[in-house]
């Protein structure tokens, strides 16, 4: 199968969680140093948070064979160096296609818990760096893996 990476917006992003972006309308507070925004968006983690970095390759085929998800933390993925695409499917419908979604530097998502990920995938360069934060320890407790039937993402 092959799938075509989206544009992220609020609106087609909204079923997995929560889009991150830089607001168009007026900052919160504002001096002649800073302008800052608030409440653009939110998460609820019980207990400890842990934040990590991933890196990821970029390959011949921009082909996904296995997903993950998290049942007790919601993952913020944010963008470092370069952008990515990210392979998600609702837990609520494993039956619905894969979808996938670009996110840009200066953007970051929430992904909900429960929601199916998969790798991300770099955009115009060979590698991609980025944040990901989630509860503390969900690497080594919290991950339930699943193999799929080989999807190819044009990016």
């Amino acid at each position: 199968m092959k799938i075509k990476s989206n544009r992220i917006n609020k609106e087609n992003f909204n079923k997995f969680g929560t889009v991150i972006i830089i607001p168009s309308g007026y900052p919160n507070a504002q001096t002649e140093d800073y302008k800052f925004w608030s409440d653009i968006g939110h998460y609820q983690i019980d207990g400890k948070t842990e934040i990590g970095i991933c890196t990821v390759f970029k390959h011949a085929l921009n082909r996904v064979t296995t997903m993950e998800r998290h049942k007790q933390t919601p993952e913020i993925l944010i963008p470092i160096d370069a952008p990515f695409v990210v392979p998600l499917l609702s837990d609520n419908d494993v039956k619905t296609p894969i979808q996938a979604f670009q996110v840009n530097i200066g953007e970051g998502i929430i992904i909900n818990n429960g929601v199916w990920h998969g790798p991300a995938i770099p955009v115009g360069q060979d590698q991609s760096s980025y944040f990901v934060i989630f509860r503390l320890g969900t690497p080594h407790q919290d991950v339930d893996e699943l193999n799929i039937t080989p999807v190819i993402i044009d990016i």
